[in-house]
């Protein structure tokens, strides 16, 4: 301790000093970064750091940037044992008041976006159940490209272990578009029935097509009770997900037979095709009687691709785009995120999704390059189709130049042959018959490309290109893969798609200020001189916007804090929104951030076989085939103090000795 008082001529005097309240010195420079008055960060740095933590960025990536953001690692002034402590203190105000700040997230949402909705289930104690959302950029997508869903329920990376559920959908440039979110407590069939009505209210009352699913039987049953004329299909990557593991070394060793069973899977286009071929390859390599794969030949109408005749699925066979969507959102939300925090990364990934569409959209209105090869065929769906789709268009083109067509007997029907037709079919069949209807317009072949996908297949365009049509017909083109795919609008969705510049108002002006005060700081930054000028230039303008931003016009972006006490505009939302959150099921530790499996998905117990018959129904002891006259011989115990075989511890002499030393004397 060191008290020192000043004296008349301005000058210092020793009053007291206690030696022995001195500690010892640091040894290193190092070390005063664990002093208690290093421990101190700048709200703006709390600011950043906070920013970087709601969009999941780790610790040590975090320490790191402040690193860049300081000039080097040696001058962050605080340690990351303090910034661990930091972003711990962060977390617990985000979970503060987190329906309150839901609310307010909500109510900013319909004020910027009028077609923003939501809707709401509770269970018996007041608490959020289910919460579902949806805004006017996702119902317009709906009404063009709501055909045909993904659905997934996989997702759980939030602080309340909500399963998370995501309506997908594809657009005319083969992009996944977001249709809406929804967060559950449970995944019953009542929750899921309840999720699939509030989704169709909040489209309008449009109910899909067809909707692809994992093997959920819990949603297998609301969407047959909800969506009665919605074809349900499942996801052929979770159905096959366990062959590696329930087949075994056929399947990981043999590459001829994995080459054989995904061929007939991918390509076979009918279901004579598949059933012949499968039967023939479980023949071939004895797996008649092979369990797993005689159920997933049970349900094969559900997954398999030759049994989609008929079914519109926008050339989707898996929600692969749901999980897609999931890990993308993983990547910006935090793993114990609260339903605000959630919410907002939402709607920043719909943005990113929204801003690669209209890429692609700029980019079909550039593309005036005229096509001069092809043939007539090629030359007009350049013209309607969009560049995605046009590519897969050339495909199916040159696959028709492979094949042949000649006209049937009756005059109507063409038969359309390979002409290596030996080599097509040890995999599949090479021979389709198209009917043309008596006007010639409309082409059905027996393949169902066009039913599944909405593109004419190689077939059809054979028998156009024999038949000398230099168009396409327009029963050949779906609307929704052209470029014109939007252009239609309803009436009560027409309103939003028009621009509104009030809307742009606050990020104009936080931008621009931002992109001035960047310029002035790199400016100001320049030597030593410039340095001075800049803080006294800073130093009068914070004087002179002292008085002037007292005048709060509630437009500015950090006017819109969620913890302001701000009473909601919107009175009938109050009533509508639960004010208990859910019940926290998290366990202790770093929630992971995996993805969530299914009860049908997760290993199940490895079977046992007989050593006698190879059987897995039984073992040795039960096995009829084993002859009752030998008996199993046993193994000798072995002693686990002397490790000698033919004895146990309790009689060993040993032990005996060591535990009762009367026992040597007697």
């Amino acid at each position: 301790m060191l008290r020192l008082h000043r004296t008349q001529d301005d000058g210092w005097v020793v009053v007291e000093h206690i030696s022995e309240h001195n500690h010892p010195l640091s040894q290193t420079c190092g070390e005063k970064k664990h002093w208690p008055s290093h421990h101190h960060l700048d709200k703006y740095t709390k600011d950043l750091v906070r920013m970087l933590r709601e969009n999941n960025i780790g610790i040590t990536k975090l320490y790191s940037i402040l690193g860049d953001f300081f000039g080097c690692m040696q001058n962050v002034p605080v340690t990351r044992r303090c910034l661990k402590t930091l972003c711990q203190k962060i977390n617990r105000e985000q979970a503060e008041d987190d329906i309150k700040k839901t609310l307010n997230m909500i109510s900013e949402l319909r004020r910027n976006d009028p077609g923003f909705m939501f809707s709401v289930d509770t269970d018996e104690d007041g608490r959020i159940k289910t919460l579902m959302w949806t805004n006017s950029r996702s119902r317009m997508q709906y009404e063009h490209f709501g055909d045909v869903l993904s659905f997934d329920t996989t997702f759980k990376t939030n602080l309340y272990d909500m399963p998370f559920g995501l309506f997908v959908g594809v657009n005319n440039h083969f992009q996944t578009v977001l249709l809406g979110g929804v967060l559950m407590t449970d995944e019953k069939i009542d929750s899921f029935k309840w999720v699939f009505r509030e989704f169709a209210s909040l489209m309008g009352g449009k109910e899909p097509s067809t909707i692809l699913t994992d093997q959920c039987r819990a949603m297998e049953v609301a969407i047959a009770e909800e969506w009665r004329n919605t074809v349900h299909r499942w996801c052929k990557w979770h159905v096959l997900k366990r062959v590696k593991e329930c087949v075994g070394t056929k399947y990981t060793s043999i590459k001829e037979f994995r080459d054989k069973f995904h061929l007939m899977l991918n390509e076979m286009l009918t279901p004579e095709e598949f059933e012949g071929s499968w039967l023939t390859l479980l023949k071939e390599y004895g797996l008649e009687n092979n369990a797993f794969l005689a159920q997933i030949y049970e349900t094969r109408k559900k997954w398999v691709k030759s049994y989609f005749k008929g079914v519109f699925c926008a050339r989707m066979t898996s929600t692969q785009r749901s999980e897609s969507a999931n890990h993308m959102l993983k990547n910006i939300l935090s793993p114990a995120c609260t339903l605000h925090q959630f919410l907002k990364q939402y709607m920043k990934m719909q943005y990113i999704r929204d801003e690669d569409e209209n890429y692609e959209e700029r980019r079909n209105k550039l593309n005036v390059k005229k096509v001069t090869t092809g043939g007539p065929l090629v030359v007009h769906a350049h013209n309607i189709y969009t560049l995605k789709v046009f590519g897969l268009f050339c495909q199916l083109k040159e696959e028709s130049e492979f094949y042949q067509a000649s006209l049937c007997e009756d005059g109507i029907n063409y038969e359309v042959e390979h002409y290596d037709l030996s080599r097509v079919q040890r995999w599949c069949k090479g021979r389709y018959i198209v009917e043309v209807d008596e006007l010639a317009t409309k082409y059905t072949c027996e393949c169902g490309l066009f039913e599944h996908f909405g593109l004419p297949c190689s077939h059809i365009l054979r028998v156009l290109i024999n038949s000398g049509v230099r168009r396409i017909p327009d029963c050949m083109i779906m609307q929704r893969w052209t470029k014109q795919a939007r252009h239609l609008l309803p009436a009560d969705l027409a309103q939003y798609q028009k621009h509104n510049p009030a809307l742009l108002a606050q990020t104009f002006r936080h931008s621009s200020l931002m992109l001035k005060a960047l310029r002035f700081v790199e400016m100001g930054d320049s030597n030593v001189q410039s340095h001075s000028i800049a803080m006294k230039i800073l130093d009068d303008g914070i004087e002179c916007l002292a008085e002037v931003s007292k005048v709060k016009d509630g437009l500015g972006l950090s006017h819109n804090n969620l913890e302001s006490s701000d009473p909601v505009p919107e009175c009938g939302l109050v009533n509508e929104f639960p004010q208990r959150a859910p019940k926290r099921k998290r366990e202790q530790g770093r929630p992971s951030n995996k993805r969530d499996k299914a009860s049908h998905e997760k290993l199940s117990r490895r079977p046992r076989f007989c050593s006698a018959c190879r059987s897995n129904e039984h073992t040795l002891q039960r096995c009829p085939n084993r002859d009752p006259s030998i008996k199993r011989a046993r193994r000798p115990p072995t002693c686990s103090g002397c490790g000698i075989s033919g004895h146990t511890v309790d009689r060993c002499g040993k032990n005996q000795a060591a535990v009762h030393p009367e026992i040597m004397f007697l």
